[in-house]
């Protein structure tokens, strides 16, 4: 398995979980839950048959296939209260994390702890978890493909956010300075940079607005950047 940001999932996994991957895909993390015994039982979700047509291909290569239960699903429509204790979802967007999370909140509450792998709007994505008495236990971070990704692991609880821009990077990741997502504000630092750059220096009130928005940006940037190098 060379994907990084799977391999993190995996060892987000507690020892002998009965876990529910929601969007499987190809079901790369099941067979590595089941190949490597970390967990007891996989569900295997997916929208798409097609998609667990791959992972069913693979199955003849386990000593167990029986512990990888298929299921074509939208979400968490078809798992029940208390059928796993972890539940996985990975590989989309912050928004529709958040959309799925909501639609079967009881189901999502009842599981010992979820693992989110969201590709973007990761500020939104952690509103909603604080607005629905979520708490993150463990963040972490990586590139991979020259894109950064973070990986949230949640349980049931309370949470207090200081600043607004921990709902963007991270408390955990902030507090443990991670080099990771200091390579990353640099960047979006030296973007923000580029554009201000190349914008026109034509006098109009959009141009002034924008040079000040994104001015500000960067001053944010710059203290998040501060606090992690502290």
């Amino acid at each position: 398995m060379k994907k990084l940001r799977l391999e993190e999932i995996i060892n987000l996994v507690d020892d002998n979980s009965i876990v529910a991957d929601i969007g499987t895909d190809h079901g790369i993390v099941p067979y590595e839950l089941i190949k490597s015994n970390k967990a007891k039982k996989v569900i295997a979700s997916d929208i798409s048959e097609k998609s667990l047509d791959k992972l069913r291909e693979k199955l003849d290569y386990l000593d167990e296939p029986e512990k990888i239960i298929l299921n074509v699903s939208d979400g968490l429509d078809d798992l029940n209260e208390y059928q796993v204790d972890t539940i996985i979802i990975s590989g989309m967007g912050g928004n529709l994390i958040a959309d799925i999370l909501g639609k079967n909140i009881d189901v999502a509450k009842s599981a010992n702890c979820l693992i989110l792998g969201a590709n973007n709007s990761l500020s939104v994505l952690r509103k909603f978890l604080h607005d629905n008495s979520f708490e993150i236990i463990e963040e972490v971070d990586l590139f991979e493909n020259d894109k950064y990704y973070q990986i949230l692991k949640i349980k049931v609880g309370k949470q207090l956010f200081l600043n607004e821009y921990e709902y963007e990077f991270g408390e955990f990741l902030i507090d443990n300075r991670s080099e990771n997502l200091k390579q990353y504000i640099k960047q979006q630092i030296d973007n923000k940079k580029t554009i201000l750059s190349n914008i026109s220096e034509k006098e109009s009130d959009n141009v002034k607005n924008a040079v000040d928005n994104i001015n500000e940006e960067i001053q944010e940037l710059e203290k998040v950047l501060i606090k992690i190098e502290a």
